[in-house]
């Protein structure tokens, strides 16, 4: 996991035969520890998403809504100005999106998972339209729909319209 976090922060493409190498294994072994490419590739991103999920957490300002709201949009604000995001995302756009937006590894359900945490905490669950898992994967599907609208439609990604927007579904 430390080799796969050094070349992916370096903004490198992942290797799992430079892995195996650097390790003294056979790519076989490195399989059997670490799953797919794509597995480690979504182990990597939670790793390093969580922290700044945390971070995006504690500099939120205000409650309910609106600390919802900004948590998010500081998240994307972090994802989008990583260099190593940038390169991730421009090398491998459409392995980063099943990577980070499907249930091919588990980025998609440990992110949803944290925003649903992040609403039960700051919402009363009777303030919620929807059932508060469905709140927490629309919450995350528009976080990822301004993040990664590039990959998706070609449009200039804007950060600062997540906010609005989960405010938007959440008020």
């Amino acid at each position: 996991m430390r080799l796969a976090r050094k070349q992916f922060l370096d903004g490198r493409r992942l290797e799992m035969r430079t892995i195996a190498e650097e390790l003294g294994v056979s790519r076989m072994t490195l399989h059997r520890w670490v799953g797919s490419r794509d597995k480690l590739l979504g182990e990597v991103n939670w790793a390093l998403a969580r922290p700044t999920l945390d971070q995006s957490r504690t500099a939120a300002a205000g409650t309910g809504v609106d600390a919802v709201a900004e948590t998010l949009q500081r998240f994307i604000v972090a994802v989008r100005a990583a260099p190593f995001m940038r390169a991730f995302l421009k090398q491998e756009g459409e392995i980063a999106l099943r990577v980070l937006t499907t249930s091919s590894g588990d980025t998609q359900r440990n992110f949803i998972g944290y925003v649903r945490a992040l609403l039960l905490e700051e919402l009363p669950e009777h303030d919620l339209r929807l059932p508060v898992d469905d709140m927490a994967y629309l919450v995350v599907r528009i976080a990822e729909s301004f993040c990664y609208v590039d990959l998706i439609t070609g449009d200039e990604p804007d950060p600062a319209k997540v906010g609005p927007a989960i405010r938007a579904l959440l008020s």
